[in-house]
């Protein structure tokens, strides 16, 4: 088995654990994200790489993964799907004021497993599914991070 991995960094998001009343992560506050993924193949492809990093650019070149990173987590806030106030993210997104996405769970962990299943139901697609992703590690900050891993 091969295994190659790709940094993805740069990503300004603010985030609310409104669930954390203990701690101050439910207050809004913000992180510069960076995912390491992994990937995996039996076999390399025609240039004899696991996955070709330059394919992840903008269709219809890449697969645009990239565009989907970008898109999720450049200066974006993350809020849960029950979040309290939820309508008000969703008026504050409205009037220009945030780029909004709702997730269905919130956390580093919840992050990761997320770019997990977008990288793998992607690469799928590609290169008769020859590689896939078998771990993304979502770094909040240089101390903390999470990891999503298949078994």
């Amino acid at each position: 088995m091969y295994v190659s991995t790709k940094t993805f960094d740069n990503y300004s998001i603010a985030l609310r654990q409104w669930k954390a009343q203990h701690s101050h992560c439910q207050l809004l506050h913000g992180y510069a994200l960076r995912f390491k993924v992994w990937f995996t193949a039996d076999t390399l492809d025609d240039m004899n790489w696991v996955v070709d990093f330059g394919g992840f650019k903008s269709a219809p070149q890449g697969n645009g993964l990239k565009d989907w990173m970008d898109e999720m987590f450049d200066h974006t806030t993350l809020i849960e799907h029950d979040d309290p106030f939820r309508d008000l993210f969703e008026q504050m997104a409205q009037m220009g004021l945030c780029k909004v996405h709702i997730m269905e769970r919130m956390g580093c962990e919840s992050i990761a497993e997320l770019v997990f299943n977008k990288f793998n139901e992607r690469l799928s697609l590609t290169d008769a599914g020859r590689c896939r992703v078998i771990k993304v590690e979502v770094h909040e900050n240089e101390r903390n991070s999470a990891i999503f891993e298949s078994r």
